[in-house]
């Protein structure tokens, strides 16, 4: 499924970087910025957190938050927090106060995040492309299809993390690999696909 979205998020550093008015040397530090923060972010150990309430509201406004930028998922978001299976076991045991309190924090951060979104685009149009397509690009890391594992940890609730993998090529041709480059393909096209039918819209609306 990683290949999958390696394909999505290449055809939307294509679709996304085509707004950019002109790519000066200041944007292509701006693109070079937002990956190497990405990169780094995608690469961290994630973290042994508290359970109280205000962390739980806080880990759901970040979570948001990163759903809304290119890239970067709301779950790894709460992985890295050390809060994806704790959600999830309140998902599953239908622990409503945990879930309206991460569902609180993700709306006052969806509110917030986005008037601040519109701000930077209406005030400083290329510099926010260039760093949402420069965390497309530093994402790469993450969905990388072909991986290894190296080190792994217990968390507090008992789950086994991964805390370091390095990405690698597939050691010879196979069925699986096939099926991730077709994936990857599928995942590019819907992306380019979806941008001509915005695109073919927009036309006809102006005219």
């Amino acid at each position: 499924i990683w290949s999958f979205f390696f394909g999505l998020i290449v055809a939307s550093l294509f679709t996304v970087s085509r707004y950019l008015e002109k790519w000066t040397p200041s944007i292509f530090a701006w693109v070079g910025l937002g990956a190497a923060c990405t990169y780094f972010l995608v690469g961290i150990v994630p973290a042994s957190t508290p359970d109280t309430p205000w962390f739980l509201f806080v880990s759901g406004a970040i979570a948001i938050c990163a759903m809304i930028l290119p890239g970067i998922s709301g779950a790894f978001i709460l992985v890295l927090l050390g809060k994806y299976h704790y959600v999830l076991e309140a998902v599953n045991n239908r622990d409503f106060l945990t879930l309206l309190i991460v569902a609180a924090g993700a709306g006052v951060g969806l509110i917030s995040f986005v008037r601040f979104l519109s701000w930077l685009l209406n005030r400083y149009y290329n510099f926010t492309i260039a760093i949402l397509t420069g965390f497309m690009l530093g994402s790469l890391r993450k969905v990388w299809p072909w991986k290894q594992s190296l080190q792994s940890m217990t968390d507090t609730h008992g789950n086994v993390i991964v805390t370091a993998q390095v990405n690698i090529l597939p050691s010879q041709w196979s069925t699986e690999v096939t099926q991730a480059l077709c994936l990857a393909v599928l995942g590019f096209l819907i992306v380019f696909f979806m941008d001509f039918l915005a695109e073919k819209k927009k036309h006809i609306v102006n005219h």
